[in-house]
């Protein structure tokens, strides 16, 4: 574990990283301020300092922009559209939050984080057959059936 004067920002970032785990935010909070001090360039530490700073510290704007920031250097990683979709939720804005989380699936289709995101934020995918309404008791009982029994069947594959 980090000591308080290590000036290891890897070593701060792993704790933090433990510290969100055991959903210590205040913990988590100040591990990943010490690493993005001690390397503002890096996208990790950008990425999950905004994040806690939007959701613990209640600063949204600098929260939006390091996540952007993150994603902008490494537009590939799921986990910071993860980390930008939370600070939308932080900040009420829950269209924001699923496009983002949306986009952050293309990138890692089975991430369990944000599938349980979108679920919480009530996102749907299309009806199962197209031309029939999504209340249609056809269409209710065969996403029922599909998301239980086949999960991941109509999700997009990797290519």
């Amino acid at each position: 574990m980090a000591s308080e004067n290590s000036s290891n920002p890897r070593e701060h970032f792993l704790a933090g990283k433990r510290f969100l785990r055991e959903e210590n935010m205040d913990r988590s909070l100040r591990a990943f301020e010490k690493a993005f001090k001690e390397d503002k360039d890096n996208a990790d530490y950008m990425s999950y300092y905004g994040m806690l700073k939007a959701i613990r510290g209640g600063e949204i704007g600098l929260g939006l922009e390091l996540c952007t920031r993150a994603i902008k250097k490494e537009f590939f990683k799921a986990e910071y559209y993860l980390n930008l979709g939370r600070v939308y939720m932080a900040a009420g804005n829950k269209k924001g939050a699923i496009k983002v989380f949306l986009k952050g699936l293309k990138f890692d289709p089975q991430n369990e984080d944000i599938n349980k995101y979108l679920v919480e934020l009530g996102f749907r995918g299309r009806p199962i057959i197209p031309g029939l309404d999504r209340a249609n008791p056809i269409n209710k009982l065969l996403g029922i059936l599909l998301r239980r029994v086949i999960p991941g069947l109509f999700r997009k594959k990797e290519s």
